[in-house]
């Protein structure tokens, strides 16, 4: 299905500054529930929203871009570290060239994740185009990448940690954890006396 090996998907991701997200398919299992009164649900995985404190950790961007338009995709990518959130964008590419322009990053150094035909164009600009195993039969035949997690399920995060693990920063990531989840001394000391 994907055509890089493991070591080549590796070496991609090392040079990677700007991780590109589609949200209905990849950041939601791709359901759209709507309410009695026009209102709009959407399930999202806390997993990818902790990958995106991880990407900030490691100096990695994210950008946003959906077709779509919707209030719970912005509250909740504005309650995350989302360097970028552009909605009802028809021309991904192009939203994705003012980003980059913005950023100063080159086509080589951008992946993006999709998950619909609708991203074909963005998987083709990428220097790394990533699809999830639910995603489109045609991206999966296309893509540089296949996720193992489907989208909804953690696939941001399963290539998060894909960077992280290509760039060996695991020790820095696990140590910003034990750091954030250490009581202050003083409170140890009163709940151990």
């Amino acid at each position: 299905m994907a055509r890089l090996s493991r070591g080549g998907y590796e070496r991609r991701l090392r040079d990677l500054r700007l991780l590109v997200l589609d949200v209905d398919g990849v950041l939601t299992g791709g359901e759209i529930i709507f309410i009695d009164d026009d209102r709009e649900a959407k399930m999202f995985c806390v997993r990818d929203g902790s990958a995106m404190f991880i990407a900030r950790l490691i100096g990695l961007k994210i950008a946003v871009i959906t077709a779509r338009s919707s209030k719970a995709v912005e509250r909740r990518f504005t309650e995350l570290p989302v360097d970028h959130l552009r909605q009802g964008e028809k021309n991904k590419v192009g939203a994705c060239l003012d980003i980059q322009r913005q950023e100063g990053i080159a086509d080589h150094e951008v992946a993006y994740i999709g998950d619909d035909l609708i991203d074909l164009p963005m998987l083709e600009h990428a220097g790394l185009g990533i699809t999830v195993p639910d995603g489109h039969p045609k991206l999966l035949e296309i893509a540089d990448w296949v996720t193992s997690t489907p989208g909804g399920r953690g696939a941001a995060r399963e290539v998060v940690d894909d960077v992280v693990t290509a760039r060996g920063l695991w020790d820095e990531v696990l140590d910003d954890y034990r750091r954030r989840q250490q009581l202050p001394v003083d409170r140890v000391e009163s709940e151990v006396g």
